[in-house]
């Protein structure tokens, strides 16, 4: 795995481990595949557009318990994407 992906996916684990959720699940709402953080573990690509709109997606859903990543640039909010969390998972 390339350092984008390693910090891509250890900034979608943060997102799932502060919001209380499977990171699947985190993939799943900022990628539209569950799958994208496994892949990724495997040597898998991600295209340069997807990497931004998932990028993107975290920032604005950030859990506001959580600090950003210093290391990871974090884009200026979007206005025209409101928070969509995720739901906790139960249990």
């Amino acid at each position: 795995m390339d350092d984008t992906s390693g910090r891509l996916v250890a900034l979608m684990d943060r997102f799932a481990k502060h919001a209380g959720l499977n990171i699947s699940t985190v993939s799943r709402h900022a990628t539209g595949s569950g799958d994208t953080v496994a892949r990724l573990q495997r040597g898998g690509t991600i295209t340069v557009k997807r990497f931004d709109r998932t990028v993107r997606f975290l920032s604005d859903n950030w859990p506001d318990s959580a600090a950003w990543p210093a290391d990871i640039p974090r884009p200026s909010p979007s206005r025209r994407t409101p928070k969509r969390r995720p739901k906790r998972r139960k249990g």
